[in-house]
């Protein structure tokens, strides 16, 4: 059974997590954001296909080719549900910056990531992200805001 400090730690820790991703993602470090990720990698994307498994490297470089300059992103309403070794968070978060086109691009989505604990280090096991839609036209609501 984990403790009250083992969950405050756990949840200091996958808080640091998020905060690194968003660090790495601003620098376009891709070594550093993929170490945020645990072999067998399983994320449903904004971007098809439905399921990814694996192949991280090549979606994250698709992503950064598609932006001039650094991608910016944050998060509000986290909450973390942490075990020992298993723990989850639910996020909205947005991410701007300007496209090779030359548009601005911004957004806010939902992240829900799964995480194990690997070798004492909180890893990405799922992630999830996805966009509330028009349910009258099947558009995307890229407008919408915290």
């Amino acid at each position: 059974m984990s403790s009250i400090t083992d969950t405050l730690t756990a949840d200091a820790e996958i808080r640091e997590l998020i905060d690194d991703k968003i660090i790495a993602v601003y620098n376009r470090d891709e070594k550093a954001l993929l170490a945020k990720y645990a072999p067998g990698l399983i994320t449903f994307d904004l971007a098809p296909p439905l399921q990814n498994n694996g192949g991280m490297e090549a979606r994250l470089q698709q992503w950064f080719a598609g932006y001039m300059g650094h991608i910016s992103q944050e998060v509000t309403n986290v909450e973390i549900t942490a075990g020992e070794d298993i723990a989850y968070s639910h996020c909205l978060m947005r991410t701007w910056g300007t496209s090779i086109e030359g548009r601005e691009l911004d957004m806010w989505y939902r992240v829900t990531s799964c995480y194990k604990k690997l070798d004492g280090e909180w890893r990405i096991t799922h992630e999830h992200l996805s966009e509330p839609i028009d349910m009258e036209n099947g558009k995307a609501l890229f407008t919408l805001k915290p």
